[in-house]
């Protein structure tokens, strides 16, 4: 609803307008003041979208007022009415840019018409700032998509980009465990930015990951983390974890600040239950450590050696070690026999010119250690030459991610998640990830989106499908969420880009 101030020395001539606007039916807020000098007071506080005033008054006259006006509220619409048919006053205000001039007493309908006039202006107005935020947005998001990228430059950027781009302060990468942002992604921008007032531009990068682009600075990561995702969690039943950046000054470029958050996201793998990560922050406390379970870390340990799984052995071990590396409840002697079952479990994966001792030899000397570092030393010896026989062949592993590639190809329309697709390669998906992005320099879901909007492209320019079932067919079911990809990657909407692109 818009916003009128009515100003007038004479109370029975406010009341009077008042009156008249409620009658028409117009919808109105509706404020008073009985002089210049009070009325720039009211829009200071109160955004007005429409000024009503007198010419002639006490303290402050009406042009007065409205040259104040307009330096406080620019857009400001207004209708003058007087008694005086002065025609220099209507000169002096169409100079100011006044183009309503009432006379008194004020006629209904005339007052009606100015008023239904003046509202189609601002619906028009409001529409076009609208349209133009709109185009601004879809702009600054598909530039910023080629900035993480390494893509971007600013040769031929806009200047709107090229103002904006300086302003973020921070990165923050959100992780949902399921395709949260499939069907909820406009839903989530609108939400942050009214319902917490945030500065941001979001990046959908796929249906389990988003990109938040702070102008403001975060003071407290983990505090705002906790508001952030309390916040998400009661808007939205879902849960999620995030990574934040430093201060994106302190970075070469936001593509380098974009793998760190993505790197600091990695850490989920080995600490489910964490849901926030940021620079310099220790993973793991003294708390999750106790609760680790020795089976199921062995187990663990067990998998990522049958993987060939390197990161994912190192961080398992890591664990058990730094678990029992600090003071224990437990007994030496069930520390020593936990440790010899790890040493009986990696023994087997020791290369074949390995010349370490005999495993019941290393066993015996592992129980005969008074110190709990020389035993851990023993095990991270044996696991250094297991390590050492995997990095001499990794060659090999690269049938994998052909093998992964192959499969993008023929089912990018399918459900593509980065579990199932460990499956297919028979190894863990932290694995696969770091291995999939070493090998071809970019993650997963990089990969298979750019295949899928490369798949898209074809069939808009080559076929008459619709839309909407070319976003099907792509694997983007939800219409909405293929647009705003697709508009996000290539900078326009499908539609407009068929129309360019099609002789």
């Amino acid at each position: 609803m818009y916003r009128i101030l009515i100003v007038d020395d004479e109370k029975t001539e406010r009341e009077c307008i008042r009156f008249l606007i409620n009658e028409s039916g117009i919808p109105l807020e509706i404020m008073d003041a009985s002089d210049g000098s009070s009325a720039l007071h009211i829009l200071g506080d109160w955004p007005v979208d429409i000024l009503f005033t007198d010419v002639q008054m006490p303290l402050m006259d009406g042009l007065e007022l409205i040259r104040n006006a307009q330096r406080l509220r620019p857009d400001l619409k207004i209708i003058i009415f007087s008694g005086y048919a002065d025609f220099e006053y209507a000169r002096t205000a169409i100079t100011l840019g006044v183009e309503n001039y009432i006379l008194k007493p004020v006629i209904p309908d005339e007052l009606e018409r100015t008023l239904s006039q003046l509202i189609r202006q601002l619906d028009e107005e409001q529409d076009s700032r609208r349209q133009l935020d709109k185009q601004h947005s879809f702009l600054l998001q598909y530039s910023l998509q080629l900035s993480i990228s390494g893509n971007f430059s600013t040769d031929k950027a806009d200047s709107y980009v090229l103002e904006q781009l300086p302003l973020f302060q921070n990165m923050v990468l959100l992780h949902f465990n399921d395709t949260f942002l499939e069907n909820n992604y406009f839903t989530l921008y609108d939400d942050l930015r009214n319902g917490l007032n945030l500065d941001m531009e979001l990046l959908t990068l796929s249906p389990e990951q988003a990109l938040l682009m702070l102008r403001s600075p975060i003071e407290s990561p983990v505090p705002w983390g906790r508001m952030l995702l309390s916040h998400i969690e009661s808007s939205f039943q879902t849960s999620c974890c995030l990574s934040v950046s430093q201060p994106l000054r302190l970075y070469p470029s936001l593509k380098d600040a974009f793998a760190e958050v993505e790197s600091q996201m990695e850490q989920r793998f080995w600490s489910p239950k964490e849901q926030i990560f940021v620079s310099g922050q220790v993973t793991y406390d003294d708390s999750s450590l106790d609760a680790l379970d020795d089976n199921l870390q062995l187990l663990r340990i067990k998998q990522a050696l049958n993987a060939r799984d390197v990161p994912a052995l190192q961080a398992n071990l890591n664990l058990l070690c730094q678990k029992y590396s600090r003071p224990s409840s437990q007994s030496q002697i069930y520390v020593k026999f936990i440790f010899s079952n790890l040493l009986t479990t990696l023994y087997p994966y020791l290369p074949s010119s390995d010349t370490a001792k005999p495993l019941d030899i290393l066993v015996s000397e592992l129980y005969l250690k008074p110190d709990i570092s020389e035993i851990i030393r023993i095990v991270q010896d044996v696991a250094s030459g297991i390590i050492a026989g995997y990095t001499d062949s990794q060659g090999g592993i690269r049938r994998e991610i052909l093998q992964v590639q192959e499969y993008i190809s023929k089912n990018y329309g399918s459900d593509l998640s980065v579990e199932m697709l460990a499956s297919i390669a028979f190894l863990t998906p932290d694995y696969l990830s770091r291995l999939f992005k070493k090998s071809t320099g970019k993650s997963l879901s990089q990969y298979i989106r750019q295949y899928r909007m490369d798949k898209a492209q074809e069939l808009l320019i080559h076929t008459n499908k619709k839309i909407i079932d070319i976003g099907s067919m792509v694997g983007y079911p939800n219409y909405s969420y293929f647009c705003q990809s697709f508009r996000e990657y290539f900078g326009t909407s499908p539609e407009k880009y068929r129309k360019e692109k099609t002789p």
